[in-house]
């Protein structure tokens, strides 16, 4: 579920309800985990949102004045069956879900809305297009976001310097390649000489970031992430 969340930092959602209080709150936990989140009345105010803004989710209500849930769904399954769409229902809602059936809804949520189910239905419903959305990882909870360019380790930040960040993205394109120092020189320093020992120091400074054992020596040749298969997993290619 972590690699899943780390994700939805970068990305954005659409959260229609009619209810002033539940959207109001609902967007405040939408707002801890996407980097964007969008709010709607109603599913004619949803469906221009989703035009203008093509959400990478989508958390609609199933009753709503002037278009519902399920007509709001229809229209844009016209078109797109790639965006994530995840339904709100009431318990008394089961005759509409039955309608629901063959719309290709992700996930429903039962109100009132939990944090763990609302959680784990979204990881759940974003898992579909995860191979898309360029989340690498490189070990055991240590996940590098293509998107932000950020590297995080059980959920947090890890902060590096420039350089560091660098040596870590030219490292994860070449991921299944060795790296020479000559490279590193090259794309790190483009306009300075730079010694040996430089770049020794800076990887010394990114193993202690991430680990002794994420960048391996390759004597005479170079460096590489020791990922092994880890990546191509994680991006599902």
């Amino acid at each position: 579920m972590v690699n899943n969340l780390l994700i939805l930092q970068n990305k954005s959602v659409l959260f229609a309800e009619d209810d002033v209080v539940m959207r109001e709150q609902t967007a405040e936990i939408l707002e801890m985990m996407f980097q964007k989140v969008y709010t709607a009345k109603d599913g004619e105010e949803a469906y221009a949102i989703y035009e203008d803004e093509k959400p990478d989710l989508i958390i609609t209500d199933i009753k709503m004045p002037k278009i519902d849930g399920l007509k709001l769904i229809k229209k844009i399954r016209k078109h797109d069956y790639k965006t994530p769409i995840i339904l709100l229902t009431s318990f008394n809602d089961y005759t509409m879900l039955i309608n629901a059936a063959n719309l290709s809804v992700d996930g429903y949520l039962i109100k009132p809305i939990q944090l763990e189910q609302l959680t784990l239905t979204i990881c759940t419903s974003i898992q579909r297009i995860q191979k898309d959305l360029g989340l690498i990882q490189l070990g055991d909870e240590l996940f590098y976001n293509i998107g932000t360019k950020e590297t995080f380790y059980q959920g947090m930040l890890i902060t590096l310097g420039a350089k560091e960040h660098e040596l870590l993205e030219l490292l994860v394109q070449k991921r299944h390649l060795v790296v020479s120092k000559e490279e590193i020189a090259k794309q790190l320093w483009p306009l300075d000489p730079i010694c040996d020992s430089a770049i020794k120091n800076l990887i010394l400074r990114l193993r202690k970031k991430l680990g002794d054992d994420m960048v391996i020596s390759i004597r005479g040749l170079g460096y590489r992430l020791n990922i092994g298969n880890i990546s191509d997993t994680a991006l599902g290619t």
